[in-house]
Formats: structure tokens, C-alpha cells, sequence
């Protein structure tokens, strides 16, 4: 997402394969024109089953124009030849910055973490939830958790948990960098 970031604002989608429809795949390749880029999580897939899944991603992604960044998988990553990586925070804070990526981000749920996430170089920060989250029983932070892990950043932030259209301009306005969807990527039809 390196020169991405300056385009303006950024609209991510977050792969969850358990909520598609259809395969992986075949859903990236049906959402991808909406997004400028893909984080493929999977955290449940060892690394031989995610190589073999993001091949097909990365190439829907590429067909559509979109930048893939793998999560958490980095021998994956580096099999791939990815450049772009997103690594849970106590793996950024367990293993430190992996060598040989252009771009690192990690996930930040309290505003106390950005300090330390950007101390460990993340390049950027995903702030959740903002909003409740449709996959998982947690409460939203709300805009102002949002817009204090901004203040604290150094970074571009984005915004994750429960984003929708309308919650999109709400995170637009508190001056997110951009928007991550996963339920609403993975569960359209």
C-alpha cells in the first residue's frame, strides 16, 4: 500500500473465506473494482494452503488492479514475493519488523498501542473496532477512539469493524486514511 496512501482516502478489503459465498477467489475477483487493496487473512491456513490460495487471489487482484497484502503468513509472503505485509501487533512485538517488506502494518485496539506499533515500524495502523463488528461480538469503539488513534499516529490510520457505507463517512470525516471491510467484502453476494 506504499504509494497508495497517497491518493487519497483507501478502501481495503480483509479476505474472511468462511463468510464467502463462493470461493475466495471468485469473490475477490467479484468485489475487487470497489477496493484499491486486498489484505488476505486466512490465519487459520498453514503456509503451503495459503501460498496456494493467494496465487489465485493475487492474480484476481492483479486482473482488477488492486494491491495484495499478505497477513501474518511471512514465509508465505516471501514465497510469493509479496512486498506489502500486515502482521497482527504481539507478532510485530514478538518477532520485530520482518526484513524485505516495503510496507508493514499492524492492528492497534487501544490508542496506548500506537506508540509501540510505530516504535516496531509499522508504516501504517488499523484501528478496531471502530464500529461494532458484524463478525465477531465486540463493541464498537466509536469515532472519537478513532479519531485519538489518529492524533497519536505518525502514520496513515485506518479504520476497521462494522464499516459500511454510511460508517464510511463517518471515518472519512474524523480523517482516516481509509476504510476496511471484511464482512461487507466477503458476505455480498
Amino acid at each position: 500500500m506504499g504509494s497508495l496512501f497517497d491518493g487519497g482516502f483507501l478502501r481495503v478489503a480483509m479476505t474472511d473465506r468462511r463468510r464467502c459465498a463462493r470461493p475466495l477467489p471468485e469473490q475477490v475477483a467479484r468485489v475487487a473494482g470497489a477496493y484499491d487493496a486486498l489484505i488476505m487473512r486466512e490465519k487459520d491456513l498453514d503456509d503451503g494452503a495459503y501460498v496456494a490460495l493467494a496465487r489465485e487471489v493475487m492474480a484476481a487482484c492483479g486482473r482488477a488492479g488492486v494491491a495484495f497484502v499478505a497477513h501474518g503468513h511471512v514465509p508465505a509472503a516471501r514465497e510469493l514475493g509479496v512486498s506489502r505485509l500486515h502482521l497482527p501487533l504481539p507478532a510485530l512485538a514478538l518477532a520485530g519488523r520482518p526484513e524485505g517488506f516495503d510496507l508493514v502494518g499492524t492492528n492497534v485496539h487501544e490508542v496506548a498501542e500506537v506508540a509501540a506499533a510505530e516504535g516496531l515500524g509499522a508504516d501504517y495502523l488499523v484501528a478496531s473496532p471502530v464500529f461494532a463488528p458484524s463478525c465477531k461480538p465486540l463493541p464498537g469503539r466509536g469515532v472519537a477512539f478513532l479519531e485519538q488513534v489518529i492524533a497519536a499516529a505518525h502514520v496513515p490510520v485506518l479504520a476497521l469493524g462494522g464499516i459500511t457505507d454510511a460508517t464510511e463517512l463517518a471515518v472519512r470525516a474524523a480523517g482516516a486514511a481509509g476504510a476496511v471491510r471484511m464482512s461487507g467484502a466477503m458476505a455480498c453476494a
